[in-house]
């Protein structure tokens, strides 16, 4: 009887496909959707690099990750703090008055030397557990800083419609009178400190002064004509003459913050119309006055300065890179910095990514162009 509804599906199916003509239906049931499924994994950004690339990621994780596993764990320090505070209740116990509960001991008693050799001995022993404690952690911290910094910069850093590829340039070679690879590193830290304060010093050049008397000249014009009064009505319809005005908008302070909207005379437009040539001349002795046309910048020497510095700021840190990933395979004491480029970092390059002019496909075997 268990089986009757069964067995009529069976026959059901059977007889249509007999009437229908397709061949038989499978008749083992389609297992339901999932009703778990939260959409596609997301994708590792190793997967997106150059193998050569990609496998100096695996050496950032596993270095961070080998760092973290010689870090003292917290349960260690708690546990030497607390032997060194029960050996020192311990010793005030011995010595202490007998009317605060203490032995009354005197320092010379075996017993209080022992446990003064204790605390002692506690008390070092922790301190060296706390010293290695904070030089492990510093590299940990130093090991996983560049590596957060690289993961971040391929996850939503890098500009969009570009592509990576792996940097063919020539490998670095120590310069004369460097002693080592740590030296090297050190001379192009140097160098990478030297080339920032360059580009600090060009981003905070001041503007030519007669770039910057054109731009108030065309901002006490732009006044001047925005402060203009009208006297139409007054000549055709006998009305007063027309001041401009200007929307201000206020900020109100009661039981509930609210915001106050007005029209005002524009005083600095008429006045910009009335006395635009006082007005000019004065703002041009101001101007020379501050102006410091030696140290200026126009737009385009700036950005001329700039791209040259940012070319040879990324050499020095692919040569600075590659001197560390020397040294780590040496097993000497050198970790990447935390800010360096990570195009340096994986020795990678960044190129624009073709446009394509149509879709290469919808099916299965071309939905994976879409990634390329």
């Amino acid at each position: 009887m268990a089986n009757e509804p069964l067995d009529g599906w069976r026959r059901f199916v059977a007889e249509a496909n007999t009437t229908s003509g397709f061949p038989p239906a499978p008749l083992t049931p389609t297992p339901p959707l999932s009703m778990g499924f939260s959409g596609p994994a997301q994708l590792d950004v190793l997967e997106t690099l150059p193998p050569a690339a990609a496998e100096r990621l695996r050496l950032l994780r596993q270095r961070a990750a080998d760092a973290h596993a010689v870090c003292v764990p917290h349960s260690e320090l708690q546990e030497a703090v607390t032997a060194r505070i029960s050996a020192e209740n311990r010793l005030r116990e011995l010595i202490g008055h007998p009317q605060e509960f203490g032995h009354g001991l005197p320092p010379t008693d075996a017993r209080v030397v022992t446990q003064q050799r204790l605390v002692a001995k506690l008390t070092d022993d922790f301190r060296r557990l706390q010293e290695r404690s904070e030089t492990k952690a510093a590299a940990w911290r130093m090991a996983s800083q560049a590596l957060a910094n690289v993961e971040d910069w391929l996850r939503i850093g890098r500009p969009h419609g570009t592509m990576l590829e792996a940097y063919d340039g020539p490998e670095p070679k120590l310069a004369k009178g460097e002693n080592g690879l740590l030296d090297a590193v050190e001379n192009r830290r140097r160098r990478v400190r030297e080339l920032r304060a360059d580009m600090h010093r060009i981003r905070s050049a001041p503007f030519p002064s007669s770039y910057a008397k054109a731009q108030m000249r065309a901002q006490v014009e732009a006044l001047a004509q925005r402060g203009a009064p009208s006297v139409s009505r007054l000549v055709e319809l006998d009305g007063p003459v027309d001041f401009q005005t200007q929307s201000l908008t206020s900020e109100v302070h009661a039981e509930r913050r609210a915001l106050a909207f007005t029209e005002a005379a524009d005083a600095l437009a008429l006045v910009a119309w009335l006395h635009r040539d006082a007005l000019i001349t004065a703002l041009d002795r101001e101007i020379a006055s501050e102006a410091d046309d030696k140290a200026a910048l126009s737009h385009e020497a700036r950005q001329q300065q700039e791209a040259e510095l940012m070319s040879d700021l990324l050499d020095i840190e692919r040569q600075e890179a590659a001197f560390v990933w020397q040294a780590q395979s040496q097993g000497l004491p050198v970790e990447h910095r935390a800010d360096i480029s990570p195009l340096a970092l994986l020795g990678l390059a960044i190129v624009t990514a073709p446009r394509a002019d149509h879709l290469p496909g919808t099916s299965a075997g071309h939905s994976w162009d879409l990634w390329r």
